[in-house]
């Protein structure tokens, strides 16, 4: 490759596999958009996990929720993301659980999360001596028309 000349994530190959009968891509543009990102104890009720927002372009991610601020990068692995973000603890309060395994205002994640549809992510942190952490990300659905009504 000649220097100066860099490769965009757009010019890389789309990352496309087949679960039953649908074709899920992990590809840049495949992955675009936003997403909910949620964390929590395996074994825990959906309503009980933690988490906000992740916007996704290119192979950055971006976003955050009460406590955390959510930025890094991903690679397509097959049918999975390798992602590796900083979390950024931007609240306490007197309620505050060091969710992450300590009490450090910025930590780095990095995990594996798995393809289950087009839509739908699932993962683990995993925390030296402690148990590991479930990560849930489901593309954020436009609202329907009739919640839009005041």
């Amino acid at each position: 490759m000649d220097e100066g000349v860099s490769v965009k994530t757009d010019d890389l190959p789309p990352v496309a596999f087949t679960a039953g009968e649908e074709e899920i891509s992990l590809s840049s543009e495949a992955m675009a958009g936003l997403w909910t990102l949620r964390f929590g104890m395996f074994g825990c009720r959906d309503d009980e996990m933690h988490g906000g927002v992740l916007h996704i372009e290119g192979d950055r991610m971006a976003g955050g929720d009460g406590h955390f601020i959510f930025h890094g990068r991903f690679t397509p692995m097959g049918s999975a993301l390798d992602i590796s973000v900083q979390v950024v603890r931007h609240a306490a309060g007197s309620a505050y659980e060091a969710v992450f395994g300590d009490s450090e205002p910025v930590s780095r994640l990095d995990y594996l999360a798995e393809a289950i549809s087009p839509d739908l992510l699932e993962g683990r942190i995993r925390r030296a001596g402690l148990p590991d952490i479930r990560i849930v990300m489901r593309r954020f659905k436009p609202l329907l028309a009739r919640s839009l009504l005041v």
